[in-house]
């Protein structure tokens, strides 16, 4: 019709500028889906970004983790470099003074520090002769040690007579300790060893003994000191058999466990030891003139031939780190030098 301002197509009747605002409302959709794909697919492509990352990341971490143990390693091989040097200059002084000693040279215990290129390879060394026994020492002597490292009474009477049933070859109990049937009653049972402790962990399976006795804790006194309590693996050895004690080495709740030796007459030995080696026996009861015969029956000055090495291998500007502890025999084997003990477990750390 003509002046009515309307078109029929079709049966469809579009008024003045509808083809228009029909081609607009098509666009406007089509970009809300351009726009939702766009935000999907820089979704996917962080998800996918943050992926590769992690899986960057943890490559290289694998990577440092690899060199840190390595330098672990050649700690343990540096630190028996420096015990043979230390072994080869106690024997050459001998020589010299063609027999007789004036002084012994200082055992060689404390830290051992390797540097390559700005990495590291810190190694503390322990002297296993100035532990106790954990298969020879009488029983009265482990008593003192728990008891002075913090293990209270009757905890320390369950684990002395559980570790004699452990080491004896019997199956009667002591007073306080386990035999098998009292292990076959656990959750997850085992049968008690009746024999020589053949590695330090196994003290973990005797009835009392925790992960936190065996490694030890730190904690604050009530004065606000920092003190460590327990760490059983610090003060007992299955690699000597000799039940004196290496008086030069021996760590202070060691001595302070020795029957007769007070506790502060075990801190005047450590202070004076630390000024110059002690080379004889006597030389203590001289330094302590109330010192017991009963404990100086305990004491050694005989130098080591078996080390604990704990070296901990570290990259520059990296947190992760890898620890080894071993036992070396030196002196012996075709590299001077024999393993007892091979640890790679980060248990420690």
């Amino acid at each position: 019709m003509e002046g009515s301002g309307e078109v029929a197509l079709k049966g469809v009747v579009v008024g003045p500028g509808g083809g228009q605002e029909a081609g607009s409302n098509h666009r406007g959709a089509v970009l809300l889906v351009v726009l939702w794909v766009m935000l999907a697919m820089s979704l996917l492509a962080l998800s996918f970004s943050a992926s590769i990352r992690t899986e960057v990341e943890a490559a290289r971490n694998v990577v440092t983790q690899k060199q840190c143990f390595y330098l672990a390693r050649a700690g343990i091989e540096y630190a028996v470099y420096e015990i043979l040097e230390s072994q080869l200059a106690f024997a050459q002084t001998q020589q010299l003074i063609e027999g007789g000693l004036e002084s012994i040279p200082q055992v060689l215990t404390g830290k051992v520090n390797l540097e390559l290129e700005g990495h590291s390879a810190d190694v503390e060394v322990i002297d296993e002769t100035g532990k106790i026994s954990l298969n020879s020492a009488p029983s009265h002597l482990i008593y003192n040690l728990l008891i002075t490292v913090g293990v209270e009474g009757r905890e320390a009477d369950i684990i002395t007579d559980s570790i004699e049933d452990w080491r004896d070859p019997d199956d009667f109990y002591h007073d306080n300790g386990a035999e098998s049937d009292w292990y076959q009653a656990l959750p997850k049972p085992y049968w008690a060893k009746n024999g020589p402790f053949d590695v330090p962990e196994e003290l973990m399976l005797v009835r009392g003994i925790t992960p936190e006795i065996y490694y030890g804790r730190k904690g604050l006194t009530s004065g606000g000191e920092r003190v460590e309590y327990y760490g059983l693996q610090n003060y007992l050895t299955v690699f000597t058999k000799v039940n004196r004690i290496n008086v030069n080495s021996a760590p202070l709740p060691v001595l302070a466990s020795i029957p007769g030796l007070e506790y502060e007459d075990a801190i005047q030995l450590v202070a004076l030891r630390d000024q110059m080696p002690i080379s004889d026996v006597t030389e203590i009861v001289e330094m302590l003139p109330g010192l017991s015969t009963d404990a100086t029956s305990y004491l050694s000055t005989l130098r080591s031939s078996v080390y604990t090495l704990v070296s901990t291998g570290r990259i520059r500007d990296s947190e992760i780190v890898s620890r080894i502890r071993a036992v070396v025999r030196v002196g012996t084997g075709y590299k001077g030098y024999r393993v007892l003990y091979w640890n790679e477990m980060n248990f420690e750390l």
